[in-house]
């Protein structure tokens, strides 16, 4: 299936250039794309230019959104390997006056991405960027489906699901040398920009800055410059058992978490499962309860 985007004003064709096409009305969202597997290249995307669709590689054509579930489906395709815009011999609404819009029009031509085109291998999870540098959403793909068409029909889920931090109060936070800001500050980067393993990473480095804050202000000076584990340790030995057990057993999850991306671990564990965007979200919630029940912060 093959769709031209006409220059002067964004009308959609679909069909074909050659043997003729029919004009798209209402016309379908279309949204500059880029896949990625599980790292960040926001940096490599299309660039505001006055006509997206003639630098964009590929188009995410959207059938329908649910604002709820934050779940996108449609169809991508990617430009044709020849001479931009083409020369489109189209169908005519019958409601637009044809001295107004005449059949022969010039248009950017993409065709439907092949099935081929959308496999993963090693169990990775396929990431889709949407839209251009200077506004991007990052989204998942979650299922794939041939339509009658041969198209694919692709199902989204938004990467922006992955649980936002609460409001974090500064004022509260014993944060006298500025890193766990910055460590939050990263987390919160890679939440929408990152792969879950990177994910898990920032979140476990977060843990440690949030338990050696904590630790340092209530006179505990042997928490200066240890891991995770130490702390988790040293916060037990303070606290007792049951005490601050929420915030302890939190700071554990991405500690167990991050351990798994490591290669000792893989080896020593062969069913061990992968890292997976349900795993990353767990993760930054799991800040956030630190967080909240310290009490630097709050959920809005």
């Amino acid at each position: 299936m093959y769709i031209g985007v006409e220059q002067s004003n964004g009308m959609v064709f679909e069909g074909s250039s050659t043997y003729g096409a029919k004009t798209l009305w209402p016309m379908p969202i279309l949204t500059p794309a880029k896949f990625v597997f599980d790292y960040s290249e926001s940096n490599s995307l299309v660039a505001d230019e006055i006509d997206l669709t003639m630098v964009a590689p590929y188009l995410f054509r959207e059938d329908s959104f649910d604002l709820v579930t934050r779940i996108r489906r449609g169809r991508f395709y990617k430009r044709r390997p020849v001479a931009q815009p083409e020369n489109w011999m189209v169908m005519i609404d019958p409601s637009v006056p044809v001295e107004m819009y005449p059949k022969q029009q010039r248009a950017v031509s993409f065709e439907s991405v092949n099935p081929s085109e959308l496999e993963v291998t090693n169990g990775q999870q396929q990431i889709v960027i949407l839209g251009s540098r200077a506004a991007f959403s990052i989204w998942t793909v979650i299922h794939k489906e041939i339509v009658h068409t041969r198209e694919v029909l692709v199902t989204l889920k938004a990467r922006q699901s992955i649980g936002a931090l609460p409001e974090i109060n500064w004022n509260c936070v014993p944060d006298k040398s500025g890193l766990l800001k910055e460590k939050i500050d990263l987390l919160l980067d890679d939440i929408y920009r990152a792969g879950a393993e990177s994910v898990v990473d920032r979140a476990r480095e977060a843990a440690t800055a949030i338990l050696s804050a904590y630790l340092q202000s209530v006179d505990e000076a042997g928490a200066i410059g240890k891991d995770l584990g130490a702390l988790i340790d040293l916060l037990e030995r303070q606290n007792g058992k049951n005490g601050q057990r929420i915030v302890r057993c939190a700071a554990e999850i991405p500690q167990r978490l991050h351990s798994r991306a490591k290669h000792a671990e893989q080896e020593k564990h062969d069913n061990l499962r992968p890292i997976r965007e349900q795993d990353a979200e767990l993760a930054v919630q799991c800040i956030g309860v630190m967080l909240c029940d310290l009490g630097w912060a709050k959920w809005n």
